[in-house]
């Protein structure tokens, strides 16, 4: 049980943990168009915590999607909860310069939706038992929305909730910062979890 409980709390919005690449110099307000990015971005197998993660980025246009599937091995291959955070108004902003010389941008979209879906009968105990976000009635292979819901003591952003967020991209490897509703960018992105374009 406390596995699963730590796989629950871990799940959600994990889009970056910590840093270690850090902003160096910005320029100026130009947007970009989101050619760069666009397509589907994958991470390997990597644990955080006593928990599995795969976690994916696909973009087009304006429009984006983040999964995270949480597995119980070292392999991804028993599946347990399944995350997808969607967003749209996606839109490319001031390029950062980081300390190791390499580029990335700032970045805005709004909030769509976030979703999560219990994979295993042991994933639906638990989130029953929880209330998770509320719910009572979680069941296996059925997404529940926890948007602008407070799960765990942790409150989610309602659908249309601006958020800033940073990347580096360096070859076919894209590195995220945590992303922020508060109206301030990250100044950092995540190099523990690389996303590899497809």
């Amino acid at each position: 049980m406390k596995n699963i409980l730590q796989i629950i709390l871990i799940t959600f919005f994990t889009f970056a943990i910590s840093s270690c690449a850090k902003k160096d110099d910005t320029t100026s307000s130009d947007t970009t168009t989101t050619t760069e990015l666009e397509g589907t971005w994958i991470t390997s197998c990597y644990q955080s915590g006593s928990a599995y993660f795969i976690s994916s980025i696909a973009i087009a246009g304006t429009d984006v999607v983040y999964k995270e599937e949480a597995h119980t091995d070292s392999t991804c291959s028993t599946d347990s909860l399944y995350g997808e955070d969607t967003f749209d108004s996606f839109s490319i902003g001031d390029e950062i310069t980081f300390s190791d010389g390499t580029k990335g941008h700032r970045f805005t979209m709004e909030v769509v939706s976030f979703k999560i879906t219990a994979q295993s009968s042991a994933s639906v105990s638990a989130l029953n038992t929880l209330s998770f976000c509320g719910y009572s009635d979680w069941a296996l292979n059925t997404a529940k929305d926890y948007t602008g819901k407070t799960c765990s003591s942790t409150a989610y952003a309602v659908a249309n909730t601006s958020v800033q967020g940073l990347y580096n991209l360096v070859g076919n490897n894209l590195f995220l910062g945590t992303l922020n509703s508060t109206g301030s960018y990250p100044t950092t992105v995540s190099t523990n979890i690389t996303f590899v374009k497809q």
